[in-house]
């Protein structure tokens, strides 16, 4: 288990960074027009402050001015695994097996899902992968 946790994510942050993924680059202003039809300084005001906690620590010139892409923002494998970290700490003993029996067991997987799982562990950590956003 690592360390490196990041912070837990709201349904609010997650709903902003699920559309800014969507998207791609895009502004705090074509987020709110997305997020928020009605939209207004007050929205504006919300989608910047739930980006400004969802996203990494550093902050751009180009972010303050209102500009933003995905790079600026938590990357999706970057959320899902601080999930999982947090789901196994509590659930699991600090374990991903618990949580890979119970898809596998389940039935939960499709075999696609299996055959890429299959890989991923046959690769090992570090093999070089195509990043997902």
């Amino acid at each position: 288990m690592k360390n490196d946790q990041v912070a837990p994510i709201t349904g609010a942050e997650l709903r902003v960074l699920e559309e800014l993924w969507r998207r791609g680059d895009s502004t705090i202003g074509d987020l709110r027009d997305a997020l928020y039809p009605e939209g207004g300084n007050t929205k504006f005001a919300t989608v910047q402050k739930l980006l400004s906690r969802s996203s990494p620590k550093s902050s751009s010139t180009a972010e303050r001015r209102g500009e933003l892409g995905v790079p600026s923002a938590r990357r999706r494998d970057d959320l899902i695994g601080g999930e999982l970290r947090r789901i196994a700490g509590r659930l699991g003993g600090n374990s991903m097996s618990p949580l890979l029996t119970c898809l596998v067991e389940t039935g939960e997987l499709t075999a696609k899902e299996k055959a890429h799982l299959r890989k991923l562990l046959d690769e090992g950590p570090g093999a070089k992968r195509r990043p997902r956003s």
